[in-house]
């Protein structure tokens, strides 16, 4: 097991893009998470996506850093 930071990020439509400039949102705080990798470190990030954004699930994207351990 390793221990993954993730972040949601909310996407704006092709529409807010053209028309307002929107740029992409941070949803919430990174979290930290523990993964066997980093694909299941994205699927559980999913778990912190409030319920006000569950419709729009096609929008939201995962970032994932996976925490390196330091060499002495």
């Amino acid at each position: 097991m390793n221990v993954y930071l993730v972040v949601l990020v909310l996407k704006p439509t092709q529409k807010a893009v053209y028309d307002e400039a929107a740029v992409p949102t941070l949803i919430g705080a990174p979290q930290a998470v523990i993964a066997d990798n980093e694909t299941q470190a994205a699927a559980k990030a999913m778990r912190f996506l409030p319920d006000e954004l569950k419709d729009k699930v096609d929008r939201v994207e995962v970032a994932v850093l996976p925490f390196r351990r330091a060499s002495a």
